[in-house]
């Protein structure tokens, strides 16, 4: 049983590491949005992000109600007894025009502008989000990363690719001879290949198979990386897009949020990697 030996243990030792370092990331993550300040920045620049994306939908109505409850948070909670105002008079008094002037005509590079500043007058009386959403973009990206390295290792451990590789070739010269048999309607020849069409289902069975024999080792963490980041990550836009996509039944998408980025990221960089160490 030479299967379920040191090498598998490490990598499974291993995903748990990655796993609770994850965790520890995510507590800290959400720990330090918790106290007032910060929490009353981010939900400022949330609303700011939505209102852009709700700009890109072609939603202007809503890209204004956001931009107002933005304002309303940046007053209450950000310009708390003045203090940005008595900071800097004159970023607030840029900060306050541009909230008045984009809820009556918004647009996106005006809203940006305004988010940097927000930022920047949040700064001046020390309050500034915590890395891991700063930085969320590449944060998402190294942890999709690290966890297509390791189910790639587990899945290069546990399948026999030489068995896998030459079944898929042999499966591809049947289907070859097949269609070149049906083009020249040669019957005869295709009706040799049918018959032997079961054993063929059967190859493409143990492909199959093979290729879900990993998911045992990283299932579980997979679920529960993803459930860390919904509860660090929850209604933050991590991505933007570089141009407005509209898709069927989900309708126009101009931003990801965690699951769309860690998604994206993972299948791309997992793509890579099993190259790399595969050669699948």
């Amino acid at each position: 049983m030479r299967f379920w030996g040191d090498a598998v243990r490490r990598m499974l030792a291993a995903a748990v590491v990655v796993v609770v370092l994850i965790a520890g990331l995510a507590g800290l993550a959400r720990a330090q949005p918790a106290q007032a300040d910060q929490a009353a920045l981010k939900q400022t620049l949330y609303n700011l992000d939505i209102s852009i994306d709700s700009l890109r939908k072609g939603l202007t109505g809503e890209a204004k109600s956001h931009l107002r409850d933005a304002f309303a948070l940046y007053s209450i909670g950000l310009n708390r007894d003045g203090r940005i105002e008595n900071t800097d008079s004159a970023l607030h008094t840029r900060i306050s025009e541009s909230f008045n002037s984009l809820s009556q005509s918004p647009e996106e590079d005006n809203i940006r502008t305004l988010r940097a500043d927000v930022e920047l007058a949040a700064s001046k009386i020390g309050i500034s989000l915590s890395f891991f959403y700063r930085h969320a973009l590449f944060v998402i990206l190294l942890i999709s990363l690290v966890f297509s390295v390791i189910v790639t290792l587990i899945s290069k451990r546990v399948v026999n690719w030489e068995r896998v590789k030459q079944i898929k070739a042999e499966v591809g010269d049947w289907q070859k001879k097949l269609l070149d048999a049906q083009r020249k309607r040669d019957f005869k020849t295709v009706h040799k290949l049918q018959q032997d069409q079961g054993r063929i289902f059967s190859l493409q069975g143990e492909v199959m198979r093979a290729s879900f024999k990993p998911t045992i080792f990283y299932i579980v963490p997979y679920f529960l990386l993803w459930w860390l980041l919904s509860k660090a990550y929850a209604d933050w836009t991590v991505a933007w897009l570089p141009f407005s996509l509209p898709l069927p039944f989900v309708g126009t998408m101009g931003s990801l949020g965690f699951l769309g980025w860690f998604l994206l990221s993972y299948f791309g960089l997992s793509y890579i990697v099993r190259k790399l160490l595969i050669g699948d």
